[in-house]
C-alpha cells in the first residue's frame, strides 16, 4: 500500500456548529495528532436544536459534511478512520423548573437556569434537542464510519473561554486569541480541559455522558473532550 493510501486512511473529521469553534481547536488538534489527518467541518448552527431536524435528517446533516469532503479530496469512505461530533449540551438536560421567564427573546444562559420571554419555546427546544442528541449518542457508526461524540458545556464558549453568552461578532475574536495562546504547546491543551474544564466530570467515556444529563451540569461548565485523548493516545 502506498504511503499516501496509508495516510488517507488515518483522516479523522471533527464535526463542530461554527467556523469560530474550528478556528479554535482545528490547529491544536492537527498538532497534537501529527499522524493523522484531521479536519474540522461546521453544521453552520447546532443541528441538534433546529425544531425541524429528525433522526434521519441529522444523520444526513452530520454524512454531508464528510461527503463533501471525500469528494473535494477525491477519497473513497473507507479512507475516513473515524467522525467526532463535539456537542454543545445548551442546558438540554435541566429540568424545566430552572427554565424562567427573562426580558429577551433570545435564550439566555446561566450556570443555574435559562431565562427567556417565551418559556415553552425553550421547554421544547430542549426537549427535541435531548431526543436527537440522545438518538445520536446512541449510534456508534454514521453509514459504516465509526462515530464518537463529546460535549461542550453548556457550549464551547462557556468550556473553553468562561463565557457563557458570548456576543456572535465576539467568538471570532474569542477563537483566534484561544489558539494563539496554545500556538506552539498545543499538548498544554489536554492539561487545560483536565484541570479547567472537566470540572468534575467522570474519567470514562459513559459515566460521563450519564453525569452531563444530571441536575444542572448541562448548564455548568464542564468538557469531557480530554477523555479523547486518553482514548486515541497521540505519538
Amino acid at each position: 500500500m502506498s504511503k499516501k493510501k496509508l495516510e488517507t486512511r488515518k483522516s479523522v473529521i471533527f464535526i463542530v456548529e461554527g467556523n469560530s469553534d474550528k478556528i479554535a481547536l482545528e490547529k491544536i488538534f492537527q498538532k497534537i495528532y501529527k499522524e493523522k489527518n484531521i479536519i474540522f467541518k461546521f453544521t453552520d448552527g447546532d443541528i441538534t436544536s433546529d425544531k425541524e431536524m429528525t433522526k434521519d435528517k441529522a444523520v444526513e446533516a452530520i454524512y454531508s459534511k464528510v461527503n463533501d469532503y471525500i469528494k473535494d479530496k477525491k477519497l473513497s469512505k473507507s479512507d475516513i478512520w473515524q467522525i467526532v461530533h463535539i456537542f454543545d449540551t445548551d442546558g438540554a438536560y435541566v429540568p424545566d423548573t430552572a427554565i424562567v421567564k427573562g426580558d429577551t427573546e433570545s435564550f439566555v444562559y446561566s450556570v443555574t437556569q435559562i431565562s427567556c420571554k417565551n418559556i415553552q419555546k425553550v421547554i421544547e427546544r430542549n426537549k427535541n434537542k435531548r431526543c436527537l442528541m440522545d438518538f445520536l449518542h446512541s449510534l456508534d457508526n454514521i453509514k459504516g464510519i465509526t462515530y464518537t461524540k463529546y460535549f461542550m458545556s453548556s457550549n464551547l464558549d462557556h468550556a473553553l473561554y468562561n463565557e457563557q453568552n458570548l456576543d456572535e461578532k465576539l467568538k471570532r475574536d474569542y477563537a483566534d486569541a484561544f489558539y494563539d495562546e496554545f500556538k506552539g504547546r498545543e499538548e498544554l491543551f489536554i492539561d487545560f480541559l483536565e484541570e479547567e474544564v472537566s470540572n468534575g466530570v467522570p474519567v470514562t467515556f459513559p459515566a460521563s455522558w450519564r453525569y452531563i444529563k444530571k441536575d444542572l451540569h448541562s448548564l455548568e461548565r464542564h468538557s469531557n473532550l480530554h477523555i479523547y485523548f486518553k482514548e486515541n493516545p497521540y505519538l
